[in-house]
């Protein structure tokens, strides 16, 4: 079945990099800016695999049909419909995933009816959770958090179907996606991404070890077991050709000429606007040791300002944050026009419904958004944004992430951003897509070390990932070191820069594929450290802690 594909400007670069190897079945790892088309870059190839793959069912049945009734006794050959899972940290990021999933639209039909009639949905997604039972009609694409998969699964699977069940979830889902990747690796959801990822990763090694049993003559699953461990990984990396490439020796005599595999490929697929790779102890450098063969897709942008982006910068105190809070929105021309929207960012609920209290004593009309208000409250908030013009919206981090909402021409923060991470993800709720926008930071005595840094690295377009803090806090990050501002990588004594070059260097050669890609393919992983070589894992104290649930998180 042949399709084209509408999308928005702007989402082609992304898409162009990325398809290629989705499309091969290769594990990718999407490293962009905000508002770079991250998530068509993965759907767009997915949905064409799973056209594909509806043409092959329908060629199949076609054929059984003209073959004629089985003999008895004899067994059809059965044709699996493989399903995607894409997980994402909150729901409204699920609900939005889904909505691109069932926007993608086919060729027009010369039937006469108009264009959006004319243009049919391709395939089908839908947010799954305690909230949103699985539906009648299975979907193409499942969407959920890794917490509301879990529930489904443990608590209700059964009653919705086999598919529903572990054993389901692992016999039918091929492509893995984690959006917002490293999120999802952090300890606040670790412990739910982990068992799912595990539960993945067990059936891919079961799968190929029964594979194995009847290429190597192997007893089972018992004599695979008391195989050295080397001989095991390389059994699940690479099958029968690998083992032997390790040094097995099989108990039979071997057909020189045999040809070994094909072997079940589960494809998994990260995506991220903020993957950090400088240290051992990053996420990024977590997902490279974990997939060594997969291929890193970034551009030119990762981790910077957009060049588009205009800041400003309000030092204020809090006899003038009132005053300054109000002028930077009510002196927008966008916002006197009614012509664009505006986000205003607080640290939490209870800032944000401070600011929400110094916006409506200035007659500023708006809608406010934080996980402490009702669930009711806070779709009807982001449906506000999405439809009114000119709509002014306060929110907490809970909006910093994901969130695609066209017209968003000015960003305040009201509250700076604890730390680099938060910052770009704020900052990258507005010039998407290539369009224009401003950022106007309001910052107090205490952010001024954070704010230097981040106006210096802006000035002369250098990536901000220099600035990232573990712990995600730039305070923290300074009492370490005193008060000096030291950049993501470099520690006292220099024992982290030497620990990453070295992870660099010896990752290197695990990147070539796909640097030789195209330009942007594999600069962001092992060429930035993200090989994560023998020192990664064994890093001292909270460090060590935090790669370790890092690395747990993607491999078993």
């Amino acid at each position: 079945m042949a399709a084209r594909f509408f999308l928005p400007p702007g989402a082609a670069c992304t898409l162009e990099l990325a398809a290629p190897h989705i499309l091969r079945g290769r594990n990718v790892v999407v490293a962009a800016e905000t508002g770079s088309g991250k998530t068509l870059s993965y759907l767009v190839p997915i949905a064409h695999l799973m056209l594909k793959q509806r043409t092959a069912m329908q060629q199949h049945a076609a054929a059984l049909e003209a073959a004629g009734p089985a003999a008895d006794g004899a067994e059809r050959p059965r044709f699996t419909r493989y399903l995607a899972l894409v997980l994402c940290p909150n729901v409204a990021l699920c609900q939005q995933v889904a909505a691109a999933v069932n926007a993608l639209r086919g060729p027009a039909a010369a039937d006469g009816s108009s264009q959006q009639q004319q243009q049919q949905q391709l395939v089908s997604a839908a947010v799954i959770n305690s909230s949103n039972p699985p539906p009648f009609e299975t979907p193409d694409v499942v969407v959920a958090t890794p917490a509301g998969l879990l529930n489904i699964i443990d608590d209700a699977g059964g009653a919705y179907g086999w598919l529903w069940s572990e054993e389901g979830m692992q016999a039918r889902i091929r492509h893995v996606v984690l959006d917002e990747a490293d999120l999802l690796l952090t300890p606040a959801y670790s412990r739910a991404t982990q068992r799912i990822l595990t539960l993945f990763k067990t059936a891919d090694r079961r799968r190929v070890e029964a594979k194995l049993f009847d290429e190597l003559g192997l007893a089972g699953k018992d004599e695979f077991d008391r195989l050295p461990r080397a001989l095991q990984v390389a059994a699940w990396t690479g099958g029968a050709p690998a083992m032997l490439a390790e040094g097995y020796r099989p108990k039979r005599s071997l057909n020189p000429d045999a040809k070994y595999g094909p072997y079940w490929r589960r494809q998994y697929i990260y995506s991220a606007a903020t993957l950090p790779a400088a240290t051992y102890s990053d996420v990024g450098s977590a997902i490279a040791k974990a997939h060594p063969d997969a291929v890193w897709v970034s551009t030119d942008l990762l981790h910077s300002s957009k060049p588009q982006v205009e800041h400003a910068w309000r030092e204020v105190r809090d006899d003038d944050f009132t005053t300054n809070l109000l002028d930077s929105i009510k002196s927008d021309p966008d916002y006197q026009a009614r012509s664009g929207k505006t986000l205003v960012f607080a640290a939490d609920g209870a800032s944000a419904d401070a600011a929400s209290e110094v916006l409506a004593g200035g007659n500023v009309p708006h809608v406010v958004y934080h996980k402490s208000r009702p669930m009711g409250e806070q779709a009807a908030a982001l449906a506000t944004l999405r439809e009114q013009p000119g709509c002014v919206m306060v929110c907490t981090d809970a909006a910093a992430r994901g969130l695609d909402v066209e017209d968003i021409k000015h960003v305040v923060q009201a509250d700076f951003a604890a730390n680099a991470i938060d910052f770009i993800h704020r900052i990258g709720r507005t010039a998407r897509a290539g369009r224009g926008g401003r950022v106007t930071s309001l910052y107090r005595e205490h952010n001024r070390a954070l704010v230097e840094v981040l106006q210096s690295y802006i000035a002369d377009g250098v990536a901000l990932e220099a600035a990232f803090s573990r712990a995600r806090s730039f305070s923290k990050k300074l009492k370490k070191t005193g008060g000096v501002f030291v950049p993501r990588g470099m520690a006292a004594g220099g024992e982290e820069a030497e620990a990453a070059q070295a992870n660099a260097g010896e990752g290197a050669g695990e990147g070539q594929e796909g640097a030789a890609a195209g330009p942007a393919a594999g600069r962001g992983g092992p060429g930035r450290g993200a090989g994560g070589g023998r020192g990664a894992g064994r890093g001292r104290g909270r460090a060590g802690r935090e790669q370790a649930a890092q690395e747990e998180a993607v491999r078993s």
